[in-house]
């Protein structure tokens, strides 16, 4: 267990184009790695961090406010071309977007995005959260359930809840309750700015209601048919085509 920070990088360093993927709760920055290699195979230099809390990282805040704080640096070391962030780590890109510099836009891809949780329905959540890091699957369990998923991403899977606390599972839910952060779009409309939201079907999940983004005309959704939660999982280049026509929209602005 360390407080040190960590994160996992595809391609050439020396790229002048930048992607950085956020992962969601009970993740790491390994689960990212499909849509990594397919980024960096375009030329991009791909950074994904771990959250504090995963990847064996430990922690004590654990707000929203906090875990954004803790990938500053990484804005302050290089300019993004393209944020994308997946469930909690769709937030933690809405945090950071205070933080961008407005000379140099940043396209920002919001996979399935909980942007509103009903207090009641909190401790259900974290039930399972906290159930997947305390009574951990096998790589094959993850295969059975998710079909579309490569193997590799079961492993990567299983790997995330086996380098994640159940304390940080209690800690996120409890500490960023009530559990709302509709406001955070607002920010998103500023010029530098392109936003696309990729979401599940919700005909198997409902995560972000499409009625949750309708007062921001701005932030273009896709709705993904067939794919859960996980949707750079079970529909990767979905949301590696919805990224690079976000990022060619903002820059024929």
């Amino acid at each position: 267990m360390t407080s040190v920070p960590s994160a996992t990088t595809w391609g050439s360093p020396t790229a002048t184009k930048h992607v950085l993927l956020i992962h969601g709760l009970t993740s790491s920055s390994h689960t990212w790695h499909g849509v990594a290699s397919a980024f960096a195979a375009q030329g991009y230099f791909v950074t994904a961090p771990n959250l504090i809390g995963h990847g064996s990282r430990v922690a004590i805040d654990y707000s929203l406010t906090s875990i954004a704080e803790d990938l500053r640096p990484y804005l302050e070391a290089r300019n993004y071309s393209l944020i994308i962030g997946h469930s909690l780590g769709a937030l933690t890109a809405l945090a950071l977007t205070a933080h961008l510099p407005p000379e140099h836009p940043t396209a920002i891809i919001l996979v399935d995005p909980p942007l509103e949780i009903a207090a009641e329905k909190i401790p259900f959540f974290d039930n399972i959260f906290s159930e997947s890091c305390a009574n951990l699957k096998q790589a094959d369990s993850y295969s059975t359930e998710n079909p579309l998923w490569k193997h590799e991403d079961c492993i990567a899977r299983e790997l995330g809840t086996r380098l994640c606390f159940v304390d940080t599972v209690h800690g996120i839910f409890e500490q960023n309750n009530p559990w709302n952060f509709l406001d955070y779009l607002k920010a998103t409309s500023n010029k530098w700015f392109k936003v696309t939201a990729v979401l599940a079907d919700p005909a198997i999940i409902e995560l972000c209601p499409v009625k949750d983004l309708e007062p921001h005309p701005h932030i273009r959704h896709v709705i993904v048919p067939g794919a859960g939660h996980w949707v750079q999982l079970d529909a990767p280049d979905v949301v590696i085509e919805e990224a690079l026509k976000t990022v060619a929209e903002l820059e024929t602005r």
